[in-house]
């Protein structure tokens, strides 16, 4: 970014010699009128100056603009707003507070134009059909960058002539977008003489507890499984009673644990279980001393699965946040819940994408045992795209 300042003895000659030397494009940030003490008046006329920019950084390629197909690389860069100018020279060094802010707002606009002009000239080389699956998947909130790399996936994959019917078109774009989400990996029994032992963690009120109780009923009543439940969950009076009455229902052994020798105990109680499921207190992602004493019982207990349970309702980098401060406890799988609450999916695969962590289960609702299921990648895919009709 280029900045002057120009002075002349109005405010239009200021603006036609700044037009003459930056351009067009140049950008006024600052005026103002040049005082002089009524002595020096009333022999020299009074002048304004005035502080221009220009981003001379920001060229789209004359080739890229004479011509529709262009090379889509196979991951997106991330576009990074330019750091904040600061002029070298201290005689050149602005002052006013107000300009400081307004090039800084400045720089911020340059990053979001250089993105967008990024995204537009990627478009450019997109088949009709494949910008109409693009843009279905805007809709339904997966990230642009995510978006358009699988959109390059998919244009890679059709004719260069584009001879293929929509129907044809769209299994190649449900083909691809499978690929990014295809880890689906269910719980696992080890069946080593011992209990799998499953730990759910994750924030509050994402439904841990009705959770653990589908599964623990389907380990049951569908696979023929002895199971068992131990909940840590003593900070909420419901939360242990709601627990204890699924165990009851579904005929199966639960502890109620205060104490990691209470924990011990209940580990050793249940060692000749098929799987016991560990149900804990719903933890702030930003509370470090409840993640530790959540780490504290997960290192005596070694579970060999640790699932991080987050709602679909939530924001994608709230999700990917989430995940991060529970990645010291130990994660292994995550689970998506509250399916059924929400029109739009896409933040499930900007979370994949992001984690890079396999997805064990989806639930979409409050039925026990049935709103839980294992995702089918080619289900999972259509679920991507929400209710769009696409091609």
């Amino acid at each position: 970014m280029k900045i002057k300042k120009f002075v002349a003895r109005d405010y239009q000659t200021a603006i036609k010699l700044a037009k003459e030397e930056m351009g067009m494009d140049a950008i006024i940030l600052h005026s103002r009128q040049i005082k002089r003490n009524a002595l020096l008046a009333r022999f020299m006329p009074s002048q304004v100056e005035i502080t221009v920019a220009i981003d001379d950084t920001i060229q789209v390629s004359s080739d890229l603009a004479r011509t529709r197909k262009i090379d889509l690389p196979q991951s997106m860069p991330k576009v990074e707003a330019p750091t904040t100018f600061v002029p070298p020279l201290k005689e050149n060094r602005i002052k006013e507070p107000e300009l400081i802010e307004e090039i800084k707002r400045m720089n911020l606009l340059m990053g979001e134009m250089k993105a967008k002009l990024y995204e537009v000239e990627l478009m450019r080389g997109l088949s009709e059909q494949v910008q109409l699956f693009y843009n279905a998947l805007i809709r339904n909130n997966v990230n642009h960058q995510i978006a358009l790399q699988i959109a390059a996936s998919v244009e890679a994959r059709l004719p260069k002539d584009y001879s293929v019917d929509n129907k044809w078109a769209l299994e190649v774009c449900l083909h691809t977008l499978r690929e990014y989400v295809q880890d689906v990996s269910p719980i696992e029994l080890i069946n080593q003489g011992k209990a799998t032992l499953v730990f759910l963690v994750g924030p509050t009120g994402v439904g841990k507890t009705t959770t653990i109780a589908k599964l623990a009923a389907n380990m049951t009543l569908l696979e023929g499984k002895k199971a068992a439940l131990i909940t840590l969950d003593t900070y909420r009076i419901s939360a242990a009673d709601q627990l204890r009455t699924f165990a009851e229902i579904i005929d199966i052994p639960i502890s109620v644990v205060f104490s990691p020798v209470e924990f011990m105990e209940a580990l050793a109680k249940y060692k000749h279980m098929d799987i016991v499921f560990v149900d804990t207190a719903g933890r702030s992602p930003y509370n470090q001393e409840q993640l530790d004493e959540l780490k504290q019982y997960v290192e005596i207990a070694r579970p060999d699965e640790t699932i991080l349970v987050l709602s679909v309702t939530t924001e994608t980098n709230e999700l990917v946040t989430i995940y991060n401060r529970f990645e010291q406890v130990g994660v292994d799988k995550v689970i998506f819940t509250k399916i059924d609450e929400t029109f739009s999916y896409g933040q499930i695969l900007n979370a994949l994408y992001e984690i890079k962590k396999p997805i064990a289960y989806i639930t979409n609702g409050q039925s026990v045992p049935d709103d839980i299921e294992v995702p089918d990648a080619l289900n999972l895919a259509r679920l991507l795209l929400g209710k769009d009709e696409i091609l």
